[in-house]
């Protein structure tokens, strides 16, 4: 039975930084912390622990934080897996004119997206959407279709390197929850969740949300 492993990459310097001053990420692209560089390689043992997985292929999203990510689990394991060029359906949710922007000054110039039940809530809903943006439905589209592609195609498990909002997409397709169960999935950084399954998935209870 082949697997799929999905982990978010490690901690970014926008995570980081949104502890003091919040900054709208997206598909904005920032680098790992030595915090998350350091989560990133505890996954990787995570998975060498795992002497029933045989993991034959890997990909990651075209974003910085998810390919350093995949380098850096990858360099904890003993034989290394075929690496898939990365894609950018596997990105993170976008948040189109507002990535990379301070959230006060996007709600200063956008009041709507702040106070208006209509809008506010853009960054993690299946129909409101940012600006030339994305909502969870299209991000669930484009990523589904791409699982399923390299899933298919590989000989054994597959890791896949991606983001919160991707992630929480491809798990709520893959088990069927409701749009409401699948916002309300926790996705920590650099921490591996194992999907088992072919047409009816599972997780892995070694592995457990949240």
């Amino acid at each position: 039975m082949k697997r799929v492993i999905l982990v978010r990459h490690g901690e970014s310097a926008l995570n980081a930084a949104n502890e003091h001053q919040k900054v709208l990420c997206g598909q904005f692209d920032t680098p790992l912390t030595d915090r998350g560089r350091d989560q990133a390689r505890s996954a990787g043992m995570t998975l060498m622990g795992r002497r029933d997985l045989n993991i034959t292929q890997a990909i990651s999203s075209t974003l910085a934080r998810t390919r350093e990510t995949l380098d850096l689990i990858l360099q904890q394991m003993p034989v290394r897996p075929e690496v898939l060029a990365p894609m950018a359906a596997f990105n993170e949710r976008s948040l189109g004119i507002f990535e990379g922007r301070l959230e006060e000054d996007v709600f200063r110039e956008y009041p709507h997206y702040q106070s208006d039940p209509q809008f506010c809530k853009f960054r993690e809903h299946f129909e409101q959407k940012a600006p030339q943006g994305e909502n969870l439905e299209d991000v669930t589209r484009r990523a589904w279709t791409a699982f399923e592609s390299v899933r298919i195609c590989a000989a054994g498990d597959l890791l896949i390197v991606s983001h919160c909002n991707t992630i929480r997409c491809l798990i709520g397709q893959a088990l069927r929850l409701s749009e409401f169960e699948t916002v309300r999935l926790r996705i920590r950084h650099a921490t591996p969740i194992v999907l088992e399954g072919e047409r009816e998935f599972r997780i892995d209870s070694d592995f457990p949300l949240g």
